[in-house]
């Protein structure tokens, strides 16, 4: 036991003190940082537009509806409005062409009472967005022209109330489906855990075949059995992976309670969505270890079939080809999270650690899929833990040219 420990405290010492490492994860802090400053940053750029643009005049000569710019106001539509009441109409087209103002609203009544109004800009740049623009102001001014009659009528207090207030609504689905309006989690939470899990497996590959260059495994080989090696590479790599991942969900969520801004909806909106409680995150973080094992065990055979450190990658080839095929089959079923083929992810273990954390924030897992999804990841360590223990233990002295896939099962048998 006290062998394994040592392997363990040697495989992070060495790996958390490289200049890499430390630079990655500086860069990747200050991506976040970054990401959560792009807020500021387009309203830095857009709030004196947005302060010119949004000015708009109502002028109503004829007090056709009897409102003030506190009416206007109120309704919080996104503009600043001034209502006038004795506005000269030459005045105010000048203030449009010198840019003081964005647009004004003429109104005007004919002899039958009919009310219309001039929308003046000074240019029709988007005539989309100009149209639904005046299309809100036409409903509005009929409301307020509306209510005004109905004053001027001596209508009663409670049916002027009743008619202004709106019609409430609720959404009532009959077929509830919870992991279809929040697909979005799943599709991010896949690409985390895909690099996570496969970028920290790959590193035990990394790791075994740079020791294996330098000689150094020939002393770890000679002090403590293969068994050793192979699970406390793996439990060190986890270890970092883990607390790595762990300490840039720290700085995102510091970086957006600091720099985010309180009205910044989208992400508000986004972050509504999640209702995360900690058995969820125990479980998500479950998968993390377990899909992390798999991989790593795979890793450690293809970092023991190489003399080279350079040679890692080009051995990592089928490794890598199930590592794609598994997220994309994930990534693809995460859109509609209980649908068959997004349970099969759940389920088959080369995957699952990229599905089912998704279909567990989008609230679309039962217990029993999480239950026998976690079984069979397990007992897919297990048997790969076996082979891989036993594989490495065979080939992790060779040295020369790289050990094919036809050379590995003849020292899986000789072994």
């Amino acid at each position: 036991m006290k062998s394994l420990f040592a392997i363990i405290k040697y495989t992070v010492k060495e790996y958390v003190t490289k200049k890499s490492f430390i630079i990655v994860n500086i860069i990747m802090a200050l991506i976040i940082v970054g990401l959560c400053n792009i807020p500021n940053i387009i309203n830095a750029f857009s709030s004196d537009e947005e302060e010119i643009g949004s000015k708009i005049y109502i002028v109503d000569n004829e007090n056709i509806i009897s409102a003030s710019s506190e009416t206007f106001s109120q309704m919080d539509l996104g503009y600043s409005i001034e209502y006038f009441t004795d506005k000269s109409i030459d005045e105010v087209k000048q203030k449009i062409n010198d840019e003081e103002i964005d647009s004004a609203i003429i109104l005007k009544q004919d002899e039958n009472g009919i009310v219309s109004f001039d929308y003046i800009i000074k240019e029709d740049s988007a005539f989309a967005e100009t149209q639904e623009t005046a299309g809100v102001f036409s409903n509005i001014i009929k409301s307020l022209q509306t209510n005004k009659l109905l004053v001027e009528a001596e209508t009663s207090q409670e049916l002027l109330q009743i008619i202004n207030t709106p019609i409430s609504f609720e959404v009532q689905e009959l077929n509830e489906n919870t992991g279809n309006q929040n697909f979005f989690i799943a599709m991010i939470s896949s690409y985390i855990l895909f690099f996570a899990i496969y970028f920290y497996g790959y590193t035990v590959s990394t790791s075994i075949s740079s020791e294996k260059t330098s000689r150094v495994m020939e002393t770890l080989v000679t002090s403590t059995t293969p068994t050793k090696i192979v699970i406390g590479k793996t439990i060190a790599m986890g270890l970092v992976g883990l607390g790595q991942l762990i300490g840039l969900i720290l700085v995102a969520v510091i970086s957006y309670n600091i720099f985010i801004p309180s009205d910044f909806d989208i992400v508000s909106k986004v972050l509504s969505t999640l209702s995360l409680n900690v058995p969820d995150i125990l479980i998500c973080i479950v998968y993390f270890i377990l899909g992390y094992t798999v991989y790593a065990f795979l890793s450690a055979v293809t970092g023991a079939t190489v003399s080279k450190a350079e040679d890692v990658q080009a051995a990592s080839g089928p490794i890598s080809f199930i590592a794609v095929i598994s997220f994309f089959l994930a990534y693809t079923t995460s859109t509609i999270p209980n649908s068959a083929g997004s349970k099969f992810a759940a389920i088959f273990p080369f995957s699952s650690a990229f599905s089912m954390p998704g279909r567990i924030l989008a609230g679309a897992a039962t217990a029993g899929e999480i239950a026998i999804s976690i079984v069979v990841l397990t007992i897919t360590v297990v048997i790969l833990a076996a082979i891989s223990i036993k594989v490495y233990s065979a080939a992790i002295l060779h040295y020369g040219d790289r050990l094919k896939l036809k050379d590995l099962f003849k020292l899986y048998k000789q072994k």
